[in-house]
Order: structure tokens, then sequence, then C-alpha cells
């Protein structure tokens, strides 16, 4: 279900929105950037980083941060989780994972939950390829 952004509309953010709606992968603000600028050419990289982060807080894009690689972006909100290859890079969305009920950890450790992500990490079908070739 797409969400309507809140703040003012842009037809930059909205372009931003778009570019990131029309893929089904998990994009840096590079890529974006670049797909962005074929329609609007005077468009600048901070430009692309302060919309996506207006749309981060506003809950309509997700942010995901991997150690020791370039953030990436997710239009999809659904319950999902994320597989990071940790050779290439790539993320694919893992669907259909059974979410843990983090609610009773508030009565746990006092910590009172608002969101959960679940990643997973390891080698991608042609990642592991590449790997068994070599060895």
């Amino acid at each position: 279900m797409e969400r309507k952004v809140r703040t003012r509309e842009t037809r930059q953010r909205r372009l931003v929105l778009k570019t990131l709606h029309d893929t089904r992968s998990h994009p840096t603000a590079e890529w974006i950037f670049a797909r962005v600028r074929e329609q609007l050419p005077n468009v600048s990289l901070g430009t692309v980083y302060r919309n996506l982060n207006v749309l981060r807080e506003e809950g309509i894009v997700r942010e995901i941060r991997s150690a020791g690689r370039s953030t990436r972006w997710d239009a999809d909100l659904s319950p999902h989780g994320h597989f990071v290859c940790t050779a290439c890079g790539e993320i694919r969305d893992v669907t259909d994972l059974r979410m843990h009920d983090w609610r009773s950890l508030k009565d746990l450790v006092g910590c009172e939950v608002t969101a959960q992500q679940t990643e997973f990490y390891g080698l991608c079908p042609a990642c592991l390829r590449r790997s068994s070739r070599r060895n």
C-alpha cells in the first residue's frame, strides 16, 4: 500500500519515491540519483539524500544499513526480512517469515520495541557457485 507524503510534495520527492517503487532491487542513493537525473538533469545528489531521509522519517521508505556497505533503500514496507550477500552485497527480500512478537521484551528488560528488522548474511547463489569452483 502506497502511503502519502505528509510534507510538501515536490517534483523531486515524487520522482525519488517513484524511482524507488519502480525497482525490485534495494538501490543506493547514488543509483536512485542516476535514474532521477535522467528526468531531472539539474537535481543534485544532496537533494536525493534529503528526500530519501524525509521519506524515511515519514515511514514511507525503509533504510537498510549493513556493516561496511553503502546504505540501501526499500519502498516495500510489508513485513519481510533481507538476505545480504557478504561477497557481492546483493540484497534479496525474504518473505513469509514468522515475525516474533517482541512486545513482551518490555517486561523482560524495560525496553519498548517499535520496529523489527530481520537480516540474514551469507553467500548468494552466484557467489556460492564461484566459491565452490575455486575450491
